[in-house]
């Protein structure tokens, strides 16, 4: 069964982005070693995001997941998509989509990218299976919150940890420990 895994950066006070959605601060954290991303990106099937981040994304310029299939969350219609595989879900579909998708075995993984706004769901409904935080050496003071307030309480397993040389310390943690 994929694993549904939250993989993403994190201030130091927990923000993952500035109150406007830029994530321009992050720019100055560079390590030669990607901070693990690579082996996590080759173990993904598809991914996740919400209507903020595709948009976001998309004015990056070029779509950096070309050989990956991504469900949209949103109740627009999405435009121009980057490739066939981009697809628009509606939020109250979400949940059902992904206890689907984890029955699929030779999937991949599940990547959730971005902000809480897709996350908040699927970890309310038992979804999600690992968090991967980087969290970055730096105070937003405010913005877009790693979680959002209310959320499920749950208890978490430290699977792995990583510090490097730029103070970034990567953790992974395992849902319902």
């Amino acid at each position: 069964m994929p694993l549904t895994r939250y993989y993403i950066a994190a201030s130091a006070d927990g923000f993952v982005a500035e109150a406007d959605g830029g994530v321009a601060w992050l720019e100055r954290f560079t390590d030669d070693s990607g901070y693990g991303y690579a082996p996590f990106y080759e173990a993904v099937g598809t991914l996740i995001m919400g209507r903020a981040t595709y948009d976001q994304v998309r004015e990056f310029g070029d779509w950096p997941y070309d050989d990956k299939p991504a469900l949209i969350v949103t109740g627009r219609p999405v435009e121009d998509a980057p490739h066939a595989g981009v697809r628009a879900i509606r939020p109250d579909e979400l949940v059902a989509r992904v206890r689907d998708m984890r029955q699929e075995d030779e999937a991949g993984d599940i990547w959730i990218v971005g902000g809480p706004a897709s996350t908040a769901p699927l970890l309310a409904a038992g979804l999600v299976d690992q968090l991967e935080i980087s969290v970055m050496p730096q105070l937003l003071g405010n913005g877009i919150r790693l979680f959002p307030e209310g959320g499920p309480a749950a208890p978490l397993k430290l699977l792995s940890h990583q510090a490097y040389a730029d103070g970034v310390i990567s953790l992974t943690y395992a849902t319902g420990a």
